[in-house]
């Protein structure tokens, strides 16, 4: 059979036959890939007639031909196909957003529907006219678009810096990008950062990131983000072959506006949890009190006369940084200082580098990756003499009470190692000293490979 538009597919049901004759049966979420909430079913169609003729806004359903047959066309309003329905052991899927038509019922036809959502009559698209304008269309990113992407960027309701290709793109020629675009009307609505990696027929979004998840303009509705969902799955599984999908949502406390329409998708999808990190955010506007250790340490540093700023000069900080990781993980940091020099120098305002020293000598620091609503530390180390004089605890002090004070979230980043398996009770203890408190970040697994 041809390939299918997008979401749509052939569903077979178990039969049992015997003398006594056949039966098939389907059980809601087994073999039925939604909650029932309707079933109806069309019969006596007089010759020359056809049903359907629409779209659905919301609605997904399953036509079964329980006796005779019909033919069915589906459109996407990218890719059309007709499908000759004559078996009662198999039935199609259309989802939301699909045209369909049937026609040529054989005499004595009829079929029964399973339908998600109960009747309305205002969820229905009865213009093909309509409905051909109102296709979200996906588009492949290249160079060419890359200013449009960062205008939906800096737009969005929940995309950071992160996503913007000047920053995405430093580190390229180490990710195969199969980034995609979604049109409706013309207008981007939403774009997918993302890369696929062949030998695993996997789909990363992004591998080269913390999060990737949808970047969605201010405008979308959960409908459209649904079917921009279902839009991408389809791209992945039929143009690229891929058969899994690995995703991970822009964590909540990065949003300017409430942007969860995906964790939904994700759920009607069939997405699993693969991995869950977990972070030490402080709600800087309802602080909890620092514990008496990270005081101390405070306090310690206090006397010590240490002094906090900003530096541009990152290479006063990349050797501790680079020792700490190198005695404690054998690793070295993931950027190095000819990178991050270079992001801070595109990022200025939001790629910063604070430092504790005594005098000329550094003591510690933390590169700060600022966004509107997060101030996020993305990376935190300190010299022996630093550790002794609570170099570290006096820096934090400083910028969650003075420097960042009228912040959203302070983010220390993830205590978290082997996809969250392993939690480090330590680091994440110090953490919560501060006030801070647990989020998480999630990664998705979707199987693809019946799309």
């Amino acid at each position: 059979m041809e390939n299918l538009p997008r979401g749509c597919r052939i569903i077979s049901f178990p039969s049992n036959n015997d003398e006594r004759g056949s039966l098939s049966f389907a059980e809601g979420q087994k073999h039925i890939p939604f909650p029932i909430e309707r079933v109806f079913w069309i019969y006596d169609v007089p010759e020359g007639q056809k049903r359907g003729e629409h779209s659905h806004n919301e609605c997904s359903e399953v036509i079964v031909p329980v006796s005779g047959c019909f033919d069915i066309e589906v459109d996407d309003g990218v890719q059309q196909a007709s499908v000759h329905m004559d078996s009662s052991t198999k039935g199609i899927l259309i989802p939301p957003g699909v045209w369909c038509r049937l026609q040529n019922f054989q005499p004595g036809t009829a079929c029964v529907v399973f339908a998600s959502h109960p009747y309305n009559a205002a969820g229905y698209t009865h213009s093909y006219n309509t409905f051909r304008e109102s296709v979200v269309r996906t588009v492949r990113y290249d160079a060419s678009h890359a200013e449009e992407w960062n205008r939906l960027v800096a737009e969005s309701k929940n995309a950071t810096f992160l996503l913007d290709r000047r920053y995405m793109d430093y580190h390229a020629d180490r990710f195969s990008d199969c980034s995609l675009l979604f049109y409706k009307k013309g207008v981007l609505i939403a774009a997918l950062p993302a890369n696929f990696v062949e030998p695993e027929k996997t789909v990363y979004s992004h591998g080269g990131l913390t999060y990737g998840g949808l970047i969605l303009s201010p405008s979308i509705t959960a409908v459209e983000a649904l079917e921009v969902f279902n839009c991408a799955m389809h791209h992945f599984c039929t143009q690229m072959g891929a058969i899994r999908w690995i995703y991970k949502p822009i964590p909540y406390i990065y949003h300017r506006l409430p942007a969860e329409e995906d964790l939904y998708a994700l759920f009607l999808s069939g997405g699993k949890i693969y991995a869950r990190a977990i972070s030490s955010v402080i709600d800087l506007q309802h602080r909890l009190p620092m514990r008496k250790l990270r005081q101390r340490g405070v306090d310690k540093a206090m006397k010590a006369n240490i002094a906090f700023c900003e530096s541009s000069d990152f290479s006063l900080f990349w050797p501790i940084l680079t020792k700490v990781l190198q005695t404690k993980h054998g690793k070295s940091p993931v950027h190095s200082l000819e990178e991050i020099t270079h992001l801070h120098e595109v990022w200025p305002e939001n790629i910063r580098l604070f430092i504790a020293q005594a005098g000329e000598e550094v003591l510690a620091g933390t590169v700060i990756y600022e966004t509107d609503t997060v101030v996020h530390a993305q990376y935190i180390s300190s010299s022996d003499i630093g550790k002794q004089l609570g170099a570290l605890d006096g820096l934090f002090d400083y910028l969650i009470n003075e420097r960042y004070s009228d912040k959203k979230w302070f983010d220390f980043g993830i205590s978290t190692e082997q996809g969250g398996t392993y939690l480090n009770e330590g680091l994440m203890f110090q953490k919560e000293g501060f006030g801070a408190r647990a989020v998480v970040y999630d990664q998705y697994e979707i199987s693809l490979a019946e799309r």
